[in-house]
C-alpha cells in the first residue's frame, strides 16, 4: 500500500511538528514513508494539496497538532476538509489529532472530526499508525490512542514515557530544524499547566552526546542561533527534576559552545525557561562563562504566597525575589511570568502580585503577563476562563507603556473565553462552568 503523512503546518506547532518528522526518520519502518509540510493559511491552496495527495497515495495520514488555544479554528479547518474532499470522493484520509489538547481531552478531539486522537507523547505512536497501513495490520490495538467505534469512544491501553535519546528532535532529511529538546517532564505538576500531566511528574534528558550530535547538525544546516527547549532549563541532568545538577549543565554549555561559538548559544529563555528557586550564582556563573544569554525567563505567576501554594508551586514569593536579585546580579535582565485571572484569587493576591510586579520592575525585571485558560487534563481544566479587570488593565497598559510589561494577556482572555464557549458547545466533559476541584479555593 502507499502511504504518505502529511503534517499540517502552522506557526503554533512547528516545533512540535519538526520533532514528528525526526521521530517517523528515526524509526526504521517508516523512514522511506513520504513526508509533506502543508501550510495552513490559504484553505483553498490546502484543500487542492490534500485533495492532490489523496488521489496519489492509497492512505493518507492528516496530521494536526494543536493546543486548546486552537481548537476553534482546527474544528473548523477539519470540516470544511471533510466536506469539500468528500464531494471529491476521496475518503481514502485518516485524521490524526496530537499535542497538548488531543490528550487532554481525546473525547472531545474526536468530536471534532478526527478518527484518531494520539494520547500523550506521539513519537513511537505516529510511526506505528503508519507501519500499521503499510503492513495491513490493525492501528486500533496500537497503544496511547483514543478513536470512535460503533458510536462509543475507546481508548487504548496507556504507553509508557520514551528515552529521548531514541528519536530525533527535529527532521534532518526535511531540513526541520528546531531548538533541541534537552529534557521532557515536570515534577511539580502545577495545577494550572498540562506538562507534568501530558509527559509525566519523572524527567527524562537527553544526552550531552546526543545534542552535541544534532547540534553540529544543525549548524552543517546553517543555524546560526542555538537554544533549549525544557520547561526548566535548570532541571537538565538532574535525578529528581528538582535538585540542580551544576556538573551536567556546565557539561552541556562547555560542550555545546565549542561547537555554536559562545555568543551563539542561549540558555533559560525562550523556548525554555527556570524555575525561581532553582537559580544560584553557580548557576549563573556557568550560563555567562559559556553562552551569549542576555536574559532569563522566571516562571513567578503570581505574587500571593497563598496562590502560589493552592496552584501547587511549590516555591516561595521570597524565592522569586531572590531570582530577580541574583540575575541583576548577573548583568542579566529578568523576565517574569505571571498570570492574571487565576481561579480563586481574591482583592489581596491581587494586590500582592501589583506590589510583587512595582518592586519586580523597580529592580529592572520585565513583566511577561498572561490571562489563565483552563487546559484539560489539569486540575483546573473545569475552571472559568480568566478575567482581568478594568483595573488590572489600565495597571498593565501603563506598565507596557513604560517598555515594562509585554504579553498576550489581552488576546488570551478573548481566547479563553471562546475556548471554554466553544467546548461547552460541542459537549466536551472536560468544559465546565466550575472549578474541579472548588475545595482547592
Amino acid at each position: 500500500m502507499r502511504v504518505a503523512i502529511s503534517f499540517i503546518c502552522n506557526s503554533y506547532n512547528k516545533y512540535s511538528i519538526s520533532a514528528l518528522a525526526g521521530a517517523i526518520e528515526s524509526t526504521p519502518a517508516t523512514k522511506n514513508i513520504p513526508l509533506y509540510f502543508l501550510g495552513a493559511r490559504n484553505q483553498e491552496a490546502l484543500i487542492n494539496s490534500i485533495n492532490g495527495l489523496a488521489e496519489k497515495y492509497d492512505q493518507v495520514l492528516l496530521c494536526f497538532s494543536f493546543a486548546t488555544t486552537n481548537v476553534a479554528s482546527v474544528y473548523s479547518q477539519v470540516s470544511s476538509i471533510r466536506s469539500r474532499l468528500a464531494d471529491l470522493n476521496n475518503l481514502n484520509i485518516v485524521y490524526i489529532a496530537g499535542g497538548p489538547h488531543p490528550t487532554g481531552d481525546p473525547d472531545g478531539t474526536l468530536s471534532l472530526g478526527f478518527d484518531v486522537a494520539v494520547i500523550g507523547e506521539a513519537e513511537e505512536t505516529l510511526p506505528e499508525i503508519a507501519s500499521s497501513f503499510l503492513g495491513s495490520s490493525e492501528w486500533r490495538q496500537i497503544r496511547g490512542i483514543a478513536y470512535k467505534q460503533n458510536g462509543n469512544i475507546v481508548r487504548t491501553k496507556k504507553r509508557k514515557p520514551i528515552n529521548l535519546n531514541d528519536f530525533a528532535p527535529f527532521s534532518v532529511a526535511h531540513n526541520r530544524l528546531s531548538p533541541i529538546e534537552i529534557s521532557r517532564g515536570c515534577p511539580y505538576a502545577c495545577y494550572f499547566c498540562q506538562t507534568s500531566f501530558i509527559f509525566g511528574t519523572k524527567m527524562r534528558h537527553r544526552s550531552v552526546e546526543e545534542i552535541l550530535k544534532y547540534i553540529s547538525l544543525s549548524k552543517s544546516k546553517g543555524t546560526r542561533d542555538f537554544r533549549f527547549i525544557s520547561p526548566n532549563a535548570l532541571a537538565y541532568g538532574s535525578e529528581d527534576g528538582k535538585t540542580v545538577n551544576l556538573k551536567a549543565i556546565e557539561s552541556l554549555l562547555k560542550n555545546a559552545s565549542e561547537i555554536t561559538g559562545k555568543k551563539h548559544l542561549f540558555f533559560g529563555s525562550f523556548p525554555s525557561e527556570v524555575r525561581p528557586e532553582a537559580l544560584s550564582k553557580d548557576a549563573l556563573d556557568l550560563i555567562t562563562r559559556y553562552t551569549a544569554t542576555k536574559q532569563l525567563v522566571i516562571g513567578a505567576q503570581t505574587g500571593s504566597q497563598r496562590m502560589l501554594e493552592l496552584l501547587h508551586r511549590q516555591h516561595t514569593a521570597e524565592d522569586i525575589y531572590n531570582a530577580v536579585n541574583l540575575i541583576r546580579k548577573a548583568n542579566l535582565k529578568a523576565v517574569v511570568d505571571f498570570i492574571f485571572g487565576l481561579p480563586g484569587e481574591t482583592e489581596e493576591d491581587r494586590r500582592l502580585s501589583i506590589k510583587m510586579i512595582d518592586n519586580l520592575t523597580k529592580a529592572g525585571a520585565i513583566i511577561h503577563s498572561h490571562t489563565f485558560i483552563p487546559l484539560p487534563g489539569t486540575p483546573l481544566a473545569k475552571c472559568d476562563a480568566g478575567v482581568v479587570s478594568k483595573d488590572l488593565s489600565a495597571y498593565l497598559s501603563k506598565l507596557a507603556n513604560k517598555g515594562l510589561q509585554f504579553g498576550q494577556w489581552k488576546k488570551q482572555e478573548e481566547m479563553a473565553r471562546e475556548v471554554t464557549g466553544f467546548r461547552q458547545k460541542i459537549g466536551s466533559k472536560s468544559a465546565s462552568s466550575a472549578c474541579l476541584d472548588q475545595s482547592l479555593f
